[in-house]
């Protein structure tokens, strides 16, 4: 058996220009369509603006998931309302019932850039959920670019 990585895939999450405080959920995934998959690997890519950010100067990633593909994790009416998705939420727990990927940190200044970060679904979960989404949560004390992407990569053996 050999470890293999699938093709890129993109995320349908549309978080570009995503204001301050402003969360947004992507669209779920369906997990092992194509492979028997051990991991997920998930690259988050946001563009900055000429504003140079304030306060936590991050972007917050989230994961969610379902065992069903119908109830998700969170799935509130007035908090982390996941739904398997791509739609601004209407407000994240605090504590959020979502689970904790990892941040992007926006140090760059007053300058644009693409600032991206890999993350792994495994790490955050323990295991591969039937279906999964992300959740992106600006914090930065300021609007993002125009552009602002996701994708994931099958990890598996064959």
């Amino acid at each position: 058996m050999a470890l293999q990585f699938g093709t890129s895939t993109a995320i349908t999450i549309t978080a570009g220009s995503l204001a301050s405080t402003a969360a947004r959920s992507s669209a779920a995934v369906t997990s092992g369509v194509v492979n028997n998959a051990t991991d997920y690997l998930i690259t988050v890519n946001a563009l900055t603006t000429s504003t140079a950010p304030t306060g936590n100067k991050q972007v917050v990633v989230y994961a969610y998931r379902s065992e069903d593909g119908t109830n998700y994790q969170g799935d509130s009416s007035t908090v982390d309302n996941v739904d398997g998705t791509d739609k601004a939420l209407t407000a994240l727990g605090s504590p959020t019932n979502l689970t904790f990927l990892g941040t992007l940190q926006l140090n760059q200044g007053a300058v644009a850039a693409t600032i991206r970060q890999v993350f792994s679904l495994t790490q955050a979960f323990g295991s591969i959920p039937p279906k999964w989404g992300i959740v992106l949560y600006n914090d930065a004390g300021t609007a993002l670019g125009a552009t602002v992407s996701a994708s994931y990569r099958e990890v598996y053996f064959s």
